[in-house]
């Protein structure tokens, strides 16, 4: 009996260590947003701001918040992060198939600027919500 005891105290420990690791609060969230914006601020290539988005993203969406005002600034962040990562598609769309066609890179110009202004207006909103400033991002 009192084996079984000790066995069960056990397992109780490993599993409260086990769920200890998933990191489901506010302060993982913030933490992922303050270092996407970080991402976005640094001067960089835009593949390489790419795959810095699309990592976050995936980070983001891993995260899970504690509270209300957490799940809306995640929310924000995550759309914020999307529509910015669409932004830079347009981007890299217009340097890689629009050389020659003038048509086609004012439309993909016009595309990222619209996408990257809403990515900002969406990360400035999440950062009111999770207590983080974010200014402008990128001229955005």
């Amino acid at each position: 009996m009192q084996r079984l005891y000790a066995l069960a105290v056990v397992l109780s420990l490993a599993l409260l260590l086990g769920c200890g690791s998933s990191r489901a609060s506010d302060s993982a969230v913030k933490e992922t947003v303050e270092r996407g914006v970080a991402q976005l601020r640094e001067p960089q290539t835009a593949e390489q701001r790419h795959d810095a988005l699309v990592r976050t993203l995936r980070k983001l969406r891993d995260e899970h918040a504690s509270t209300a005002t957490g799940r809306k600034g995640r929310a924000l962040a995550i759309g914020g992060f999307t529509w910015t990562l669409r932004g830079i598609d347009a981007r890299l769309e217009m340097t890689r198939n629009d050389s020659g066609n003038l048509e086609a890179s004012v439309r993909d110009a016009v595309r990222a600027d619209r996408d990257l202004r809403k990515g900002a207006r969406l990360l400035r909103a999440a950062g009111r919500s999770l207590g983080i400033r974010i200014g402008k991002l990128n001229g955005f």
